[in-house]
C-alpha cells in the first residue's frame, strides 16, 4: 500500500457552501477595474482560491491550490495579502517563478489592486516593493570598471564623463575581455553601459536600475558586464552614490508586500541564509504566497546544489592569479593547484571506476575525495593568503577580481565539506563530465545536491527562529501555495500539512470546442520510419527517426492554419530542425525561433504581434508563453518531455521506493509527474481567455492505449500514459489521423 501522504489526495471545492462575503470586496473591485464593468464579479474558482489563502493567514496555516490558467490567480493572492495589511498590519512576501512573471505583476496586476485597495479603503496606505536578486540592478563598482575599459580611461570613476565619453561613438577599447559578446552587440553594449553611467550619475531613487527597467535590449552576458554577484556587490559609498540594490532592499524593508523570486526563497530554504524570512534588514513576514509553486522544489534543489572536479580547481587557480597580477608566488600556487587537479581526476576515476556506466552513488562510509580532502583545504587556504586585502584595492577592476576570487574559494570549501558529509535527503555521486571544460579536458566530477527538500522548506522557510531576553521562539509564517499546475504530492513535497485542492477552470465550454490530435502509428510505413530494432526482434521507439517523421505532420499541420502557431520540441536539436525545415517549406510563413539570437522578450513579443507567424522554441517555452487570440491557434508539442534518466531524479526514485516498495510506482512519481506537469504547461499555452479556440497536437503516438483492433505496440505503460493523459482530457474535439485534423482546422479556425 503505497504512502498516501507520499503519493498525495486532493479534494474538490464545493462552491455553493461559501458565500461571497466581505473577504471578497477587494478582489471584486480590482476585478472590475481591470474589466472595466461595473457589474463583474470574480470567477468561482478565483474567488475560492482568495478566500482559501484569506483563511490560511488568519489561521497561520498552508493551504495548497491548483487553479487552471487564467483562474485569475494573482489578484486572488495580492488581494489577499493587501487585506492582511489593510485589517491587521500584517506583512506578506509574494514569489513569483520567475523575472517576466514579476514584471507581469509590476506593470499590470499591482497597480489594479494598490487602486482597488486606495478606492474602498482610503485611510490605509498599502505598498508594495519588488525584490530581485542581487545581480539583477547595476552595479556602481561594475558599471565604473566596464566604462573604464570600453572609453579607455583607467582611473576615472565620474559617472558622467565616462558616459558622455561613452556616447560621443568613439572605438571602444578592450571588448575582447568580456567573454560571450558578439561583435554585433558592441554598439548595444556601448549603450548599456552609458544607460547605467547615468542612472547612477543622475541618482534618481526613483529609477530601479534593473533589467526589467533597462531600455537596451541586451544579452544576459551584456547584463553581466553592469551587474554582479551578491559576494562582489558594492554599496557605492566611495563613489557618492548608493547601490541601486540597495534601494530595493530599503524598499522592500518598508513595504507591506514584497514580491520577489523563487531563486531567492530557493537560497533560504538550501543554504539557511535569512535572505528574507528572519532578515533583520527586512523586517518580520508573517505570510508567503507562492505562485507557480510546483517549481520552487526544483529551484531548491538547484541551489543546493555543488559540484568539483579538477576543472573547478583550475578555472579558481587562474581566477586566483588573476586577481594577484600574475606575481611569481600565486603563479607557483596555481601549478600546485593544477598537479592538485590531476590527483583528484585520478581519485575519482577510480572510485567510480567499478561500476559499468561510469557513475557511483557515494555511500553513507565513503570517501570520494580520500586524501585529496586535506590537500585541497590546504591549497584553499593559501590562496586566500595569496590574495590578502587585494579586495579592498583602490583599483575597481583589481578589487572586483579579487573578490569573485575569494568567493569562489569560499564556495570551493563548503562543497568540499559538503561532498565528505553524509545527510539524510541528499545525494551524492561521481560521474564523468561529457561537456568538458572551455579547453575541450572532460574531468570527472564528484556532485552532491539535496533531494528532500520538504524540510528544508520547513525549517528554514515556512518558520524562523528569534531570540528574545534569552529565550528562543519559533515564529510559523502561514504558507499558501498556488499553481496552475501540481503533482497530487506536492504538498508532501514542499513540506506544507494540507492537502492539494482543485478549483475549477474558467475555460470549460473554450476546451470543449477545442480539438487534440494525437496521432496513431501502429504499423506501415510511418511505424517503421519512428522505431529501430529492439531487443527480442522487437520495434522501439527511435527519437531521431520520430523527429524526421514529426517534420512532416508539423509542416502539413501548419501550412493548414497559414502559421498562427506555437512549435515546442523535447529537444534544442529537434527544435532548431523544425524552424529550418519550416523555413524551407513554407518560405511565405514567418518563423520566429529561441535560437535567433537577442533576448526571448522580444522574440516572443514580435511572434505575438505577427498573427500569421510561427514561434519554436523548446521547454523554456511551455511555460510563460501568453498570445490570447488567433496568433496561438495551433500548439504542437513533439513529443513528452521527459527527462532523461540522471542521477539526481534516480535518486528521488530511490527514496521514494524505500517508503512505499515499488520502483515502478516511484519512477512515474517522479519521471512521469515531472513530465505530465510541463507537458501540462504547453498545452495550456493554447487557451488564455474564454473566447480561445484552436487546436493541440501531441505528435506521440504512444500516448494512444492499444486496441484490439489497432494494436500499439510503442504504448506507454498504462499507469505512465494515465498520467501524460490528464494534461489532455479537458479537449472536446480529439482525433487520431492527420487528415481529420487537418479537416478541423478549416472548419474551426
Amino acid at each position: 500500500m503505497a504512502d498516501l501522504a507520499l503519493l498525495g489526495t486532493t479534494t474538490d471545492t464545493d462552491l455553493t457552501t461559501v458565500p461571497i462575503g466581505d473577504d471578497s470586496a477587494l478582489l471584486t473591485r480590482a476585478v472590475r477595474i481591470t474589466t472595466g464593468l461595473l457589474d463583474a464579479k470574480p470567477r468561482e474558482g478565483q474567488d475560492a482560491l482568495h478566500r482559501a489563502i484569506v483563511a490560511a493567514m488568519e489561521s497561520r496555516g498552508h493551504t495548497a491550490g491548483q487553479a487552471p490558467t487564467g483562474s485569475g490567480k494573482s489578484f486572488a493572492a495580492l488581494s489577499a495579502a493587501f487585506l492582511a495589511a489593510i485589517r491587521r498590519g500584517e506583512r506578506t512576501v509574494i514569489s513569483t517563478d520567475s523575472l517576466a512573471l514579476m514584471a507581469q505583476l509590476q506593470d499590470k496586476d499591482v497597480p489594479i489592486v494598490v487602486e482597488a485597495a486606495a478606492e474602498l479603503y482610503p485611510d490605509v496606505s498599502v505598498q508594495a516593493a519588488f525584490m530581485k536578486g542581487v545581480a539583477n540592478y547595476i552595479d556602481p563598482a561594475k558599471v565604473i570598471a566596464t566604462a573604464q575599459a570600453l572609453a579607455g580611461m583607467p582611473g576615472d570613476v565620474r559617472y558622467s564623463r565616462l558616459a558622455d565619453a561613452l556616447d560621443k561613438g568613439k572605438m571602444l577599447h578592450g571588448v575582447d575581455q568580456f567573454h560571450g559578446i558578439e561583435p554585433d552587440e558592441f554598439e548595444p553594449l556601448r549603450r548599456l553601459v552609458s544607460w547605467a553611467c547615468r542612472m547612477y550619475y543622475n541618482d534618481d531613487p526613483t529609477e530601479p536600475g534593473d533589467r526589467h527597467a533597462c531600455p537596451v535590449e541586451h544579452s544576459p552576458a551584456m547584463w553581466a558586464t553592469v551587474s554582479s554577484p551578491s559576494s562582489e556587490a558594492d554599496d557605492g559609498s566611495r563613489y557618492g552614490v548608493t547601490a541601486k540594490v540597495t534601494l530595493a532592499r530599503d524598499a522592500a524593508a518598508g513595504a507591506d508586500v514584497v514580491i520577489t523570486n523563487h531563486s531567492i526563497l530557493a537560497v533560504q530554504a538550501a543554504k539557511a541564509v535569512p535572505v528574507i524570512v528572519g532578515s533583520m534588514r527586512l523586517g518580520h513576514f508573517e505570510h508567503i504566497i507562492v505562485d507557480e509553486a510546483h517549481t520552487l522544489p526544483s529551484h531548491v534543489r538547484s541551489q543546493g546544489a555543488a559540484k568539483l572536479s579538477g576543472g573547478v580547481l583550475t578555472r579558481i587557480g587562474r581566477a586566483v592569479t588573476r586577481a594577484c597580477s600574475n606575481t611569481t608566488a600565486s603563479l607557483n600556487w596555481r601549478d600546485a593547484g593544477e598537479h592538485l587537479a590531476e590527483e583528484l581526476d585520478r581519485v575519482l576515476r577510480e572510485f567510480a571506476a567499478a561500476e559499468r556506466d561510469g557513475l557511483r552513488r557515494v555511500k553513507e562510509n565513503d570517501r570520494p575525495l580520500s586524501d585529496t580532502e586535506e590537500l585541497i583545504k590546504d591549497w584553499i587556504a593559501a590562496g586566500k593568503k595569496h590574495l590578502g586585502k587585494s579586495d579592498e584595492s583602490h583599483d575597481v577592476t583589481t578589487r572586483l577580481r579579487a573578490s569573485a576570487a575569494k568567493d569562489s574559494l569560499d564556495n570551493l570549501k563548503q562543497t568540499v565539506e559538503a561532498l565528505t558529509r553524509h545527510r539524510t535527503g541528499w545525494a551524492r555521486w561521481v560521474e564523468k563530465d561529457d561537456r568538458g571544460d572551455a579547453r575541450g579536458r572532460e574531468w570527472w566530477g564528484a556532485h552532491v545536491s539535496p533531494i528532500d527538500v520538504g524540510y528544508l522548506l520547513r525549517d528554514n522557510l515556512w518558520s524562523h527562529t528569534v531570540t528574545v531576553d534569552d529565550v528562543v521562539e519559533t515564529i510559523t509564517l502561514s504558507v499558501s501555495g498556488i499553481s496552475a499546475t501540481m503533482p497530487s504530492n506536492f504538498p508532501f513535497q514542499a513540506g506544507l500539512s494540507t492537502q492539494l485542492v482543485k478549483y475549477p477552470s474558467p475555460f470549460t465550454a473554450a476546451y470543449e470546442r477545442s480539438g487534440l490530435y494525437i496521432p496513431r502509428v501502429a504499423s506501415g510505413p510511418e511505424f517503421g520510419q519512428i522505431t529501430t530494432d529492439g531487443w527480442g526482434n522487437k520495434r522501439r521507439f527511435d527519437v531521431r527517426g520520430h523527429a524526421q517523421w514529426a517534420t512532416q505532420q508539423i509542416i502539413d499541420l501548419v501550412r493548414e492554419t497559414g502559421g498562427r502557431a506555437l512549435i515546442l520540441s523535447a529537444t534544442a536539436r529537434e527544435g532548431k530542425a523544425y524552424t529550418e525545415a519550416l523555413r524551407r517549406a513554407l518560405p511565405r510563413v514567418k518563423v520566429h525561433s529561441q535560437w535567433d539570437g537577442g533576448s526571448s522578450t522580444r522574440i516572443v513579443r514580435e511572434w505575438r504581434e505577427d498573427v500569421g507567424s510561427v514561434l519554436v522554441g523548446t521547454k523554456t517555452m511551455m511555460t510563460g508563453v501568453d498570445a490570447p487570440g488567433e496568433t496561438c491557434s495551433l500548439v504542437i508539442i513533439d513529443r513528452v518531455p521527459r527527462s532523461p534518466g540522471n542521477p539526481l531524479d534516480e535518486a528521488r526514485v530511490e527514496q521514494i521506493n524505500e517508503r512505499i516498495g515499488n520502483v515502478s510506482e516511484a519512477q512515474r512519481a517522479v519521471y512521469a509527474v515531472d513530465a505530465a506537469l510541463l507537458l501540462q504547461q504547453a498545452v495550456g499555452r493554447l487557451i488564455r481567455t474564454s473566447s480561445d479556440v484552436g487546436l493541440v497536437a501531441v505528435l506521440d503516438p504512444r500516448l494512444l492505449k492499444s486496441m484490439p483492433t489497432a494494436p500499439s505496440p510503442l504504448a506507454y505503460p498504462e499507469p505512465t500514459r494515465n498520467t501524460y493523459m490528464e494534461a489532455v482530457r479537458p479537449f472536446g474535439r480529439k482525433m487520431t489521423d492527420l487528415d481529420d485534423a487537418k479537416a478541423y482546422i478549416r472548419r474551426a479556425l
